[in-house]
């Protein structure tokens, strides 16, 4: 890997609750040679997520034993409120251990109170910081379809588990749409791969366009689409975005000078009405979307409405 000398200031966020601990991590910083550093300290979990919220951060240093947190637990939670920061962990020698398992379990990288100066802190963001890119391009790869950068299959089964989790939990409705796309072979047929790709991606566009941050909208293979749709209170709000994706989907295309008339038949399944399982909540989708097919394409049907 090659590493990089790090040109503009690098914002951490220390999370430890020893004012002790905290100043000498402060005046090892300042003795980190040329790289600039923008520090800030919270003696709490609460206080650190806050900070999270309200500032960007290039990397978290953590002690994992705080005043409302204590072990991997303290890690998990950072990881779950802001993924996009690395996150090293300030740890004692008696806790190794524990910060080799928080590895596992994320973290970069640790450091031993007491065993560290300016250059290995240095040395340790930096480090940390291009490993964790490294795996933002895994993750990438892993979950995100290449052709539109849309979650692929993987990442929404994933976030469609925890939608589920947090619908059960809090006794929420969910809803699910399954979108195929009318006309979508003759384009390809007729105009070659490479504009249906184009298509599929201009496609991607404008169903994010149609839904708020909090849903989910993924590419599963082909022209077939899905949302994830949480916070539903009645079928009547997944008839509006429905209907929304509908029109944005018959508004023509123009891609590479050609004027491309496509729609979609959208399938719906609700939970818990239609089920409390993932894997059925799709099927039911799935099934929905092809009676749509049936009935003239180009519409929305509800699974509960008439295929049970």
């Amino acid at each position: 890997m090659v590493t990089q000398t790090i040109s503009k200031p690098v914002d951490v966020l220390l999370v430890e609750d020893n004012p002790g601990d905290a100043r000498l991590f402060r005046e090892n910083l300042k003795e980190a040679g040329s790289a600039r550093y923008n520090l800030t300290c919270a003696a709490h979990l609460a206080g650190a997520l806050s900070h999270l919220d309200a500032g960007h951060y290039d990397v978290v240093v953590l002690d994992l034993t705080l005043p409302d947190s204590m072990g991997i637990s303290t890690l998990n939670s950072v990881r779950m409120h802001s993924p996009q920061v690395p996150v090293i962990l300030l740890t004692t020698i008696n806790d190794e251990a524990l910060a080799l398992t928080a590895i596992q379990n994320g973290a970069q990288d640790y450091l031993i109170k007491g065993q560290v100066d300016g250059s290995i802190i240095s040395r340790s963001i930096r480090y940390a910081i291009e490993r964790h890119q490294a795996g933002e391009r895994e993750n990438r790869m892993a979950y995100f379809d290449a052709l539109t950068s849309l979650p692929n299959r993987r990442l929404f089964k994933d976030r469609l588990h925890q939608a589920l989790s947090r619908a059960h939990r809090y006794e929420e409705k969910l809803a699910l749409l399954f979108i195929d796309l009318d006309g979508f072979k003759p384009v390809n047929d007729s105009l070659g791969h490479n504009t249906g790709d184009l298509l599929l991606q201009a496609v991607a566009r404008r169903l994010e366009g149609c839904l708020r941050k909090s849903d989910t909208v993924a590419r599963i293979g082909g022209d077939e689409f899905t949302c994830i749709l949480p916070h539903i209170e009645r079928a009547g709000d997944v008839n509006i975005v429905a209907r929304k994706i509908i029109s944005e989907l018959n508004r023509p295309f123009d891609i590479s000078g050609n004027r491309i008339q496509i729609s979609g038949s959208i399938g719906a399944s609700l939970f818990p009405d239609d089920s409390a399982d993932g894997d059925e909540l799709i099927r039911n989708a799935d099934t929905a979307m092809y009676h749509a097919k049936k009935h003239g394409k180009n519409n929305l049907q509800f699974f509960g409405d008439s295929l049970k």
